[in-house]
């Protein structure tokens, strides 16, 4: 099964790769993307592109995946889950997912729907089938807590525009009590998800990124 759903992701990254080729304005032929990819400083030849798809490549890189997606212009999850946003797709081999959960998923946004048999019908008492969204692990996850502090950055950057507009345009004392409070809680909250970031290893340092 572990072989078919590797096989699978190769065919889905080569199809999607044939489609964007056609699609692009005007279409782009394999010996360009191969000379993109070779600009970008990771050369993929035209014939490994033609073997990717047309479905004779076996196996996929990493790397590969990312100068392809880099030369095409798009992300690389679009590679990935090219079906968007229903399509159903093996996000694990078995696990069917669809394609929106499964970039969701891949981006760090939510977990995975997975199906647990150890429910029971109240009524009956007999075992039913359930599908629950896992969560990450927070003692482990970088990627929610960084987007929930940018979130919070731009939050904050958000409040202090316009706190500066309402000062400068002589708005009422409420008006910039009210933005001054979003401001300090966005700040607050900022912090907050800074010692978290830290605690994971993270180096936050002491600026903030543009939001």
């Amino acid at each position: 099964m572990t072989q078919d759903w590797s096989q699978d992701i190769v065919e889905r990254v080569g199809g999607e790769v044939r489609r964007l080729r056609g699609a692009s304005v005007p279409p782009l032929s394999a010996q360009a993307l191969a000379d993109r990819t070779a600009l970008l400083g990771h050369p993929i030849s035209r014939a490994v592109i033609s073997d990717l798809e047309t479905g004779r490549r076996k196996g996929l890189d990493v790397s590969d995946l990312l100068a392809l997606s880099a030369a095409l212009r798009v992300a690389p999850a679009q590679l990935l889950f090219p079906k968007l946003p229903r399509g159903v797709v093996q996000a694990l081999p078995g696990l069917d997912q669809e394609s929106h959960d499964a970039l969701r998923w891949f981006g760090g946004e939510i977990g995975l729907l997975v199906e647990h048999s150890e429910w029971r019908d109240e009524s009956t008492g007999n075992q039913v089938s359930v599908r629950t969204r896992d969560v990450f692990d927070e003692g482990l996850d970088r990627i929610g807590v960084t987007r929930e502090w940018l979130r919070a950055i731009a939050a904050m950057r958000s409040a202090r525009l316009q706190l500066q507009r309402a000062l400068r345009d002589n708005e009422s004392a409420d008006q910039v009590d009210a933005l001054e409070f979003i401001y300090e809680n966005a700040r607050t909250q900022a912090e907050e998800l800074a010692d978290r970031m830290r605690a994971l290893g993270l180096e936050v340092g002491e600026g903030h990124p543009r939001a």
